[in-house]
């Protein structure tokens, strides 16, 4: 079975459609997210001063040598080399006592709400009628 050029194309594309749906990060000014700084690195390429023997003639008594003396100095020219670099980067995150739902950051309780909504973490608020910690107790 032949899969078309145009196939793999449409679905690598949906792919990272998808992706970036999901990847998306909390928004700091919402309620409830809480943020750390996360260290990661990444390959540069810094330049840095690379010596060598530099040789060089000038003029001196030496008939021998047509009155020209070989000198040496060390001299630099820039060489590349690849290193690590730390980077941060603020993190969100939902706080504790929440989750995150729908890019949202949403109380979590422990008991389930039987007859009512969790308004905070472990809180909830119960139906008119019922009670309890979970909503569970009829009035």
């Amino acid at each position: 079975m032949v899969i078309s050029l145009n196939s793999c194309l449409s679905f690598i594309c949906f792919s990272l459609c998808l992706w970036s749906r999901t990847a998306s990060s909390l928004n700091l000014e919402d309620p409830n997210v809480c943020s750390h700084w996360e260290s990661y690195s990444v390959t540069v390429q810094e330049s840095y001063p690379h010596p060598f023997d530099q040789i060089y003639y000038t003029s001196c008594t030496d008939i021998l040598n047509w009155f020209k003396c070989t000198r040496h100095r060390i001299s630099y020219r820039t060489a590349y080399r690849h290193g690590e670099k730390t980077m941060y980067r603020r993190k969100s995150q939902c706080c504790p006592g929440f989750y995150e739902s729908r890019e949202m950051c949403v109380p979590h309780c422990a008991d389930k709400c039987v007859h009512g909504r969790c308004i905070a973490p472990n809180t909830c608020q119960c139906e008119p009628g019922w009670g309890g910690i979970n909503c569970s107790s009829e009035y």
